[in-house]
């Protein structure tokens, strides 16, 4: 029963966004508010805890908020200059087929800023150039939502794995295990194993759905050309994902084998290889350079312009990121150290906010790299103007809906605190799911991580929140612990599809804001073949005893 009532807004949020089509600034006050009543009501917290727990989600939503605005301002920032259409020219000489520039942009590209930054950043940056290059927006949406949950339990040097075996780290020697670099290293091969093969599904089924929605002929089998290049893709790509994962660890699996895959498939697209007989675009593409006048003289001024002028604020951002997140270069240590801290806000423990500035990509690169780019691109005070209050009007209609997202998190996390004694609402919808599962938990085990990641957009937050459940879990059932705890990092990964903070943001980034429910429709089938996959892939390694 606690389970079922703790659900209560997340079905909510579901049937109102999906069944109603209902924007999630409007969505997401109404859960928020229908949770708050739970925890005051059934769970028993007090209004200050709430209140309290509130504030604590406002502020957290700072982080993600400063990403959207950092990412609309740098491409307001490139398009105001003329940067982005030298940018899509160079896209479009690689190829015109637009199904591959999905591939080459949408995974390859978007797995390297994700094996870099994490945290959403992946769609802020590759959405809007697939819109540049002709892209619809919602398809540009679904592309780099759905594209990016590869990489994700690798995103950010690593971050997610090495949260999920930081949090086991007083328990695991209680099972024997002493080195906790090694078994961190046994669960990096794990949880690559499943979204590896994954992989070879995923580009060419997201890219098939793209196909059947928004091209000429509305048919899915506009795909099977270029299967072969998706295979070529996911082969190259995975091949150093898993022997990054196995030898060297987390911090690079995802940066290094997207970053090889990116060079690989634009070698092989300039050299026709595997590359299909017919080129494949959009609807009106053909059009895109003479939309306008103020195209056309947009085109012109960036003819002088080189490629590598164009690309600086990529780059600086890319190398920014690269530094700062890799910790073998020393530098992240040094990351964390600038903060704004606020301890027991309205006096309860445990409400704390912490933004560490120098380390959110929003503030460092992305704000740092548009000043320097106003300077570069010579832009005059009118045009950095435009460019801001652009920006701004771009990123508010998001900020509702991640505000009071955050919040009900924060709710969800914290409901402990209460005086019946009951565990919070997050850990009594895992519980009633894992005695729901029994013998069968292994099923199970990734739609706790996938409903973290859906809840607080991220499998890290994730990995930390349900980890040490699914391991205790493990435990009760006698079910193989790194099973269990990859399948978990598994499901927060797919689970960035339909993570509702990443639609909301991906929704921000590409200017459709209000087609969340639409967006989220559209994850739940890749979502569903993700997961098939995924356990299929860890009950035969188990099986075969490769983990």
């Amino acid at each position: 029963m606690l389970a079922i009532i703790a659900a209560v807004p997340i079905i909510l949020t579901i049937i109102l966004t999906v069944g109603f089509n209902i924007p999630a600034k409007k969505v997401l006050p109404i859960s928020w508010a229908v949770c708050a009543v739970i925890g005051l009501t059934y769970w028993g917290m007090d209004v200050q805890h709430v209140v309290a727990y509130t504030v604590t989600g406002f502020l957290g939503s700072i982080d993600t908020l400063l990403i959207i605005f950092g990412a609309i301002l740098l491409m307001n920032m490139l398009n105001e200059a003329g940067a982005m259409r030298r940018i899509e020219s160079m896209f479009n000489g690689i190829t015109e087929d637009s199904r591959i520039q999905i591939v080459i942009v949408g995974f390859a590209f978007a797995a390297f800023i994700e094996g870099a930054a994490g945290f959403g950043t992946p769609p802020a940056i590759c959405a809007p150039l697939l819109i540049g290059l002709g892209a619809p927006p919602m398809a540009a949406a679904i592309s780099c939502l759905l594209l990016d949950s590869v990489p994700v339990s690798f995103g950010a040097a690593g971050t997610p794995t090495n949260a999920a075996a930081e949090v086991l780290k007083d328990t695991l020697p209680a099972m024997g295990v002493l080195d906790l670099d090694v078994w961190k290293q046994d669960l990096s091969f794990a949880s690559a194993l499943g979204l590896a093969v994954g992989s070879f599904v995923i580009i060419w089924l997201v890219i098939g759905i793209i196909c059947k929605q928004y091209g000429k002929k509305k048919s899915f089998s506009d795909v099977f050309p270029i299967i072969p290049f998706c295979l070529f893709t996911a082969t190259v790509f995975s091949v150093l994902y898993l022997a990054f994962a196995k030898f060297v660890g987390a911090e690079l699996t995802s940066l290094a084998a997207a970053a090889v895959t990116i060079f690989a498939t634009i070698g092989a697209a300039k050299a026709g290889f595997l590359m299909p007989k017919e080129v494949w675009r959009f609807p009106g593409m053909e059009k895109k350079a003479a939309e306008s006048k103020a195209a056309a003289q947009v085109q012109s001024q960036t003819r002088s312009m080189s490629l590598f002028k164009a690309w600086i604020p990529y780059l600086l951002v890319t190398l920014w990121l690269v530094a700062t997140r890799i910790p073998q270069l020393g530098i992240k240590p040094f990351m964390g150290l600038p903060k704004i801290s606020i301890s027991g806000i309205m006096g309860i423990e445990g409400a704390d906010f912490t933004l560490k500035w120098l380390n959110n990509p929003g503030l460092f690169p992305f704000i740092f790299v548009v000043i320097i780019g106003f300077a570069m691109f010579s832009l005059n005070s009118t045009q950095i103007k435009k460019v801001v209050s652009k920006s701004y009007n771009q990123v508010f209609g998001a900020t509702i809906a991640l505000l009071f997202g955050f919040a009900m998190v924060y709710l969800f996390r914290y409901s402990n605190v209460n005086i019946n004694g009951f565990d919070s609402m997050l850990v009594s919808m895992a519980k009633g799911m894992a005695d729901l599962a029994g013998a069968h938990y292994i099923y199970v085990a990734p739609l706790i991580g996938s409903i973290g990641a859906f809840m607080f957009g991220s499998n890290t937050v994730s990995n930390i929140m349900f980890t040490p459940l699914q391991f205790e879990t493990a435990t009760i059932l006698n079910l193989p612990h790194l099973i269990i705890v990859a399948l978990q990092n598994q499901g927060g990964a797919i689970g960035n599809m339909v993570c509702i903070n990443n639609i909301v943001a991906t929704c921000a980034t590409t200017g459709i804001i209000g087609a969340e429910g639409k967006l989220l429709r559209a994850a739940v089938l890749p979502w569903l073949v993700f997961y098939i996959i995924c356990v299929v892939v860890m009950v035969a390694a188990m099986t075969m005893g490769l983990v």
